[in-house]
């Protein structure tokens, strides 16, 4: 500032770093003003200082605006279709469609070694992850309340040989009744005679060539029914005698 005539007179017409600066930048020869009859000169450092200032303000903007970009493709990239691919829910997704084509596989394999030994109308089968259940009706094996096994049950055994030897797995041989109690024969219950029909099929599939390491016989008696005991139909459902191959790590020997 200046004073003339007492009052104060702005030398910079203007306002702000921009009218500084201009007047900096003009001619050196322009910066040269009276006071009190010695002349005054600008000092240079100011230039410098303001092209300093210009480029920090530059370098800021630039920084901000990368970080701001990079923050919105974090933010983005979990919605893609390649990520989300990758994540729980289609992974899970995954593993049931190959689980369930591993249990069909399963079943059509039971299904064709069946049907290649002649056992496909005789015996009912369900197979589920770890384990294949064979059903077999007793009727087809014994006579009422019987554990004598005909020709026509050995044959029908030899069978059911054959088809063991497609598996590694152990092998329980499970005997079930219905629930009408024994009046008659050797027997004093339905525990004695389910145990006894199991023991005899084990002991005819060893002589068929099955291991006994892998054979144990279990009897149930009537406490896993299969269907109601309040029909004859029912009744002979439960009459059975099952096969329960556990699978272990692999399913089929390799042929």
């Amino acid at each position: 500032m200046h004073q003339q005539n007492g009052k104060p007179v702005d030398l910079y017409p203007g306002s702000g770093m921009e009218s500084i600066r201009s007047h900096i930048l003009a001619d050196p020869e322009e910066h040269l003003y009276e006071d009190d009859g010695q002349s005054v000169t600008q000092d240079g450092w100011m230039v410098a200082y303001l092209d300093l200032m210009t480029l920090l303000l530059a370098l800021f903007i630039i920084m901000g605006a990368i970080s701001h970009s990079k923050a919105g493709v974090k933010m983005q990239a979990p919605s893609s279709p390649q990520n989300t691919a990758t994540q729980g829910s289609p992974v899970s997704d995954n593993a049931t469609i190959q689980r369930q084509g591993q249990k069909k596989g399963q079943e059509e394999s039971v299904q064709r070694i069946l049907g290649s030994n002649s056992l496909g109308g005789v015996m009912d089968y369900k197979a589920s992850p770890g384990e294949i259940r064979l059903q077999m009706h007793a009727n087809m094996l014994f006579d009422a309340a019987g554990t004598h096994l005909s020709k026509k049950a050995m044959r029908t055994l030899k069978n059911i040989a054959r088809v063991l030897t497609n598996y590694q797995g152990k092998v329980e041989v499970a005997g079930h009744t219905d629930n009408t109690p024994l009046t008659k024969g050797r027997f004093h219950s339905n525990w004695e005679l389910s145990s006894a029909r199991a023991a005899t099929v084990v002991e005819a599939l060893i002589n068929l060539g099955i291991s006994q390491r892998r054979l144990h016989a279990t009897g149930y008696a009537d406490t896993k029914p299969v269907a109601s005991n309040a029909t004859a139909e029912g009744r002979a459902k439960n009459r059975r005698v099952e096969f329960v191959i556990d699978m272990g790590p692999e399913f089929l020997y390799t042929r």
